[in-house]
């Protein structure tokens, strides 16, 4: 039996801009995917590939059969899901052409997330992070031949810390960081249980607009200042400021006017506008702030990341 690990991500500056090249501070999180595999006696000529994904409280949600070698879909719960599974493994394939080729042996396949699959944590990037070490390809170019990523939730996936990630001249920088705020018992972490169609069409959006270096080489320089925030107050100053240089661009109204607007702390967007996940500075009943307006899912610094000191 073999297992495999992935963590999940959460961007938490540089979004959107990190496609064109600036800076992003991203950071890997304490939960994310495991993969199980195992292996059974095949009793007919052709061995098969069984895949089986289980929710975070262990509840089957997909489960789909392909036959090895062709990888033909035999059978499944959910057709797309199973198509699209399918069309992974092909590209797993096409980097490592000896990948579940010869099996003599029934292939079992066990994916299990650590987190709610709504919280946006990265159920597709840790998948492919999973596949690419149990077929011993890269992951980074099974992502660019799937989901297309930028790639800072790949490089999460495997990382043991934050991370600053950036693209120059097609090259992937990763660049391990300390990221570890004196106030991080003041910093949280609120989902907004938002549908994904505003963020999908805010980034198709954000696809059509004109490249503006020297808004790229601003947002680098927040993400950069905002590792080495000393102290809340300048903390709260640099997230504000890196909002309102996305919605300068985007041209669409920051989160906190949207939903916080009478809140006292600062409210930043993570990933994406429309996204699952908005970091929030703590003021006084906070708590009693947000459960009011219906955002129950509250986490802390330390329930999230994934730390090495």
């Amino acid at each position: 039996m073999e297992h495999f690990k992935a963590n999940g991500k959460l961007l938490i500056s540089g979004e959107y801009a990190v496609l064109d090249g600036a800076l992003a501070l991203a950071i890997p999180t304490k939960l994310g995917q495991t993969l199980k595999v195992s292996y059974s006696t095949s009793n007919s000529t052709k061995s098969k590939l069984f895949w089986k994904a289980y929710l975070c409280d262990e509840s089957l949600w997909f489960s789909a059969n392909f036959e090895l070698g062709s990888l033909n879909l035999l059978t499944h719960t959910d057709k797309k899901l199973a198509e699209n599974l399918q069309g992974i493994l092909k590209k797993v394939t096409f980097l490592n052409p000896e990948f579940l080729q010869n099996s003599k042996e029934n292939i079992h396949l066990e994916t299990h997330l650590e987190f709610p699959k709504e919280w946006g944590f990265g159920s597709s990037s840790t998948l492919i992070s999973l596949l690419s070490q149990f077929a011993k390809v890269n992951p980074f170019e099974l992502n660019d031949l799937t989901f297309k990523t930028s790639g800072y939730d790949i490089a999460c996936a495997r990382a043991e810390s934050p991370l600053f990630y950036q693209l120059v001249e097609n090259q992937k920088k990763i660049e391990p960081v300390l990221f570890n705020p004196l106030f991080k018992e003041k910093l949280h972490f609120v989902h907004l249980n938002q549908k994904q169609d505003t963020q999908i069409s805010v980034s198709k959006n954000y696809k059509n607009l004109k490249l503006d270096e020297k808004w790229i080489e601003e947002i680098s320089i927040l993400s950069q200042k905002i590792v080495k925030a000393k102290n809340l107050v300048e903390f709260e100053i640099l997230i504000t400021k890196h909002e309102e240089l996305i919605s300068s661009k985007l041209k669409l109204p920051k989160v906190k006017d949207l939903y916080f607007s009478d809140y006292e702390g600062s409210v930043k967007s993570l990933g994406a506008w429309g996204g699952d996940f908005v970091m929030i500075t703590q003021r006084e009943k906070f708590k009693n702030y947000f459960h009011s307006k219906g955002y129950k899912t509250i986490l802390s610094f330390e329930d999230v990341f994934l730390q090495s000191i």
